[in-house]
């Protein structure tokens, strides 16, 4: 809870401050009107409850999304049978990340997440290094599902119209639309998105019951006339499934899934309580998503995969479009129709999170003057963002821009290099925001008493531990999950994987360099970073 709130919102506006040597935060007091009376500097106004906060965190995950995308190729190219297990893992290291971050954050003021936490327990530096790398990720997958849900736009006007439209004129009409929503309020894009997801969940659940209900009573399938197996969850949970074929590629696809769970401490600065309501939307949302990516996965798996994986399998998972088809097999046409419409709907809800998650990172920066202070402004009647939110958008409709002239595709190439880039990006922000928990709470005997060491240190060296490892497995197998192969078909490590690798690591030391170069010629503003981060 912020020590240093006033009632009052023509109060002045003053530099923000946090503090950590009462064991208690402080932060900004709410900032009046500018002199033209027409924009407030300062956070948004704390309206968001626990569930439009984890609805917020779904809607990035984009289930239908990762079930027709990156689930079938994690069954193909990682465990098969066995990539059901996989969340689980993924998800035990996220939930000990986020016992950690949670703690952190009751002593860290700020929205900035990553910036706040890593920059607070290992320096100013590198609190600006994962802020330019997060700003680099959630920016090319944003772009990058903006692209991909362009291309599936236009592929299914192509089949209600029989004409042909560019993939790219969809992506900037989504990419408007989302600067739209974002620009004028964070309330009205909870809203849109509670919608959206709400129709994601009840067709995925409703897709499994009844494949689960199928294989229990082994019914006959009306369309192939074969009868259902059983329900094998020692084929899918066993330690040998859980280690079989590549299960270092599993795990990339899986943690890929939960890309954006995190932005839960985004909001906190507009969340009502953000003590109880962060860390409850966090754990949440964590918990929520890894049961329905694991039974959802599992039940696919048991649709198609008791008999191994066969040229069906490959069949059926290569051409993009397996959870149409296991609709029209279980339950008929008319659900795979409803499930093509929410694969769109959850492209757009994915590109909508994303675009408020990166404006409000360029907001967090720009109040310690490590971006343009224009884009701390907010909007004075909405409170949003909206001068982050225009570049936010406008950064995507770039990439877009650009991967249209370049003549990508959009699926293949665009939004499967940006993701691989992406999965590095994160790994490497959660593990780096881990080792800042564990210096911060080393150093602090007194936060260490208060928050515990379950919630202080071991939850985030246990965390740590489990995402290095992940970060190592995403780094050798960066070839599987680009795609970048040689002429006999093989993974490599080539030139396209060198220069993407490379990009993440320009953005890491882009902002280390920033920091160098703020405190050699602009110390004042060095000075107010390292007073925020650090006193």
């Amino acid at each position: 809870m912020n020590t240093a709130t006033l009632s009052d919102a023509d109060a002045p506006m003053r530099p923000p401050t946090r503090g950590m040597s009462s064991g208690r935060r402080t932060g900004t007091a709410p900032a009046g009107n500018n002199a033209d009376g027409n924009t407030r500097t300062d956070r948004p106004r704390g309206k968001l409850g626990t569930p439009a906060i984890t609805m917020m965190v779904v809607a990035a995950a984009a289930p239908l999304t990762v079930l027709s995308g990156g689930t079938s190729l994690g069954i193909l190219n990682g465990t098969g049978a066995g990539f059901p297990a996989s969340f689980p893992i993924v998800g035990l290291a996220l939930l000990l990340f986020s016992i950690g971050l949670s703690a952190m954050t009751r002593h860290v003021g700020g929205s900035g997440a990553f910036f706040t936490v890593i920059g607070h327990g290992l320096g100013p530096a590198w609190g600006l290094g994962a802020s330019t790398l997060a700003l680099f990720t959630y920016a090319l997958i944003q772009a990058g599902i903006c692209c991909f849900l362009g291309k599936q736009i236009s592929i299914s006007m192509q089949s209600l119209t029989g004409q042909a439209s560019p993939w790219w004129a969809w992506s900037l009409l989504v990419a408007a639309i989302a600067g739209w929503l974002g620009y004028r309020n964070i309330a009205m894009s909870a809203h849109v998105l509670n919608i959206l997801i709400a129709g994601e969940i009840a067709v995925t659940v409703i897709l499994c019951a009844a494949i689960f209900a199928r294989h229990a009573s082994g019914t006959v399938d009306a369309v192939t006339g074969v009868t259902a197996t059983g329900i094998n969850f020692a084929a899918s949970f066993s330690p040998s499934a859980t280690v079989s074929g590549a299960p270092g590629v599993a795990i990339i696809f899986a943690i890929a899934s939960f890309v954006g769970f995190e932005s839960t401490a985004i909001y906190r600065s507009e969340a009502r309580d953000p003590d109880i309501t962060v860390p409850r939307a966090t754990y949440t949302a964590v918990i929520f998503v890894t049961i329905l990516y694991t039974a959802s996965t599992f039940a696919l798996v048991t649709a198609w995969c008791s008999a191994g994986i066969t040229a069906e399998t490959i069949a059926a998972f290569g051409a993009g479009d397996v959870l149409q088809v296991t609709a029209t097999r279980y339950i008929g046409g008319w659900f795979a129709a409803v499930i093509s419409v929410l694969i769109i709907t959850s492209l757009f809800a994915a590109v909508l999170s994303f675009h408020n998650v990166l404006a409000r990172y360029m907001q967090s920066m720009a109040q310690v003057h490590a971006m343009p202070a224009r884009l701390a402004t907010l909007d004075a009647r909405r409170g949003s963002p909206a001068a982050a939110s225009l570049v936010a958008s406008a950064i995507c409709v770039g990439i877009v821009v650009t991967v249209a002239i370049t003549r990508l595709d959009p699926f293949t190439q665009a939004f499967s290099w940006f993701s691989g880039v992406a999965v590095l990006g994160f790994v490497t922000l959660l593990a780096l925001t881990c080792i800042a928990v564990i210096v911060t709470f080393a150093h602090r005997a007194d936060l260490r008493a208060q928050e515990g060491m379950w919630r202080s240190v071991v939850a985030s060296a246990a965390g740590a531990v489990l995402l290095l490892a992940i970060l190592v497995c995403s780094v050798a197998n960066f070839p599987n999950l680009v795609g970048e192969t040689n002429a006999s078909g093989t993974p490599v490590f080539g030139g396209l994987c060198t220069a993407l690798v490379a990009c993440a690591a320009v953005a890491l030391l882009a902002g280390i360099a920033e920091a160098a170069i703020m405190r050699l010629a602009r110390p004042n503003d060095y000075l107010m970073l390292r007073s925020t981060l650090l006193s």
